[in-house]
């Protein structure tokens, strides 16, 4: 079953929603695009992309535990200012798709505008921390299974 819903929610209302997300603890993968190479933070290549072109496309895709995933997608373009630094006004638009067994959804919300670069860069800041810390965890979790498995084995060998 498929279904488009609009939310009648911000954008904003969309990052809360991801950044909740990051913060669960079934979180098992997060994915984003653009891909950065090792060597490159996240939050830079978005605001160099913001610099360069005054628009940039930021997918997220998170999955749970239980199989389900979540697709965020935000459009950031930039409206006024110089080109080679980050749009003084703007908008930036969103929705999310939810997919769970054969249930897929696309929730649309309302684009919200931003009248100073330093709104856009804060909350790609917030977002970029956020992210790295969610990785962190799983990266941790991943471990903490392992050992659990470890273990398991070492005592069905006593």
């Amino acid at each position: 079953m498929s279904s488009v819903v609009n939310t009648g929610k911000s954008v904003m209302d969309l990052l809360n929603e991801l950044l909740n997300d990051l913060n669960r603890d079934d979180l098992v993968l997060v994915e984003r695009l653009p891909y950065v190479r090792e060597y490159e933070r996240y939050r830079d290549v978005i605001t160099n992309i913001l610099k360069e072109f005054h628009i940039a496309l930021v997918l997220v895709r998170v999955t749970f535990s239980d199989g389900s995933r979540k697709g965020y997608v935000f459009l950031i373009r930039g409206e006024g200012g110089e080109l080679g630094k980050l749009p003084t006004m703007g908008v930036v638009e969103g929705y999310v798709v939810t997919m769970k067994g054969s249930d897929k959804r696309k929730l649309l919300y309302m684009p919200v505008k931003f009248e100073k670069a330093g709104d856009v860069e804060a909350r790609i800041m917030e977002f970029a921390n956020m992210y790295r810390r969610a990785e962190e965890r799983i990266s941790q979790l991943r471990l903490m299974r392992e050992a659990d498995k470890d273990y398991a084995l070492f005592y069905e060998e006593i």
